[in-house]
């Protein structure tokens, strides 16, 4: 690794590129979910872990999805909603989540400010599982989730 400071410039750090969330590789600008990330640590940083800044603009979310490995998210700035399994948090910054093995999770923006936080995983780690439409409908039995959770017709492809 060559580079060991990055300075930070409102929410952007200079050598490194801020991508689609979820690349489709599609032509175009095309943005996942009105989110984009930044790959803060990967692995040229010969580290187990990755860390990543992940902001979702007005109307913008994360993937509803599970996996083997554990989240840990700290919010940077702005306000959401964070689904885990079948709770739903208020997000605001500087709050902690630890995100279990296998647990269903979203990260919401609920103001027309960016809502960015960090997210650190294994630098080895399983690929996301999107949820059934049964295991959807299991989550929104609760009314306050399904009031957010964010399912977009691309969602089941």
């Amino acid at each position: 690794m060559s580079q060991v400071f990055f300075k930070f410039n409102d929410f952007n750090w200079d050598g490194i590129t801020k991508i689609d969330y979820k690349p489709s590789g599609e032509d175009g600008p095309v943005t996942f979910n009105e989110t984009s990330r930044q790959n803060l640590v990967e692995d040229e940083a010969n580290t187990d872990f990755h860390l990543r800044y992940f902001e979702c603009a007005k109307d913008g979310f994360s993937t509803l999805e599970k996996h083997e490995h554990v989240h840990v998210v700290v919010i940077a700035r702005g306000v959401g909603k964070i689904i885990v399994n079948d709770e739903i948090f208020d997000a605001k910054p500087m709050d902690l989540i630890v995100v279990p093995p296998n647990a269903w999770h979203q990260l919401i923006n609920t103001s027309d400010e960016p809502f960015g936080f960090f997210c650190t995983v294994d630098a080895k780690r399983d690929k996301f599982t999107l949820l059934t439409k049964e295991e959807i409908e299991t989550l929104k039995t609760n009314p306050e989730i399904a009031k957010f959770i964010k399912v977009p017709d691309k969602y089941f492809g």
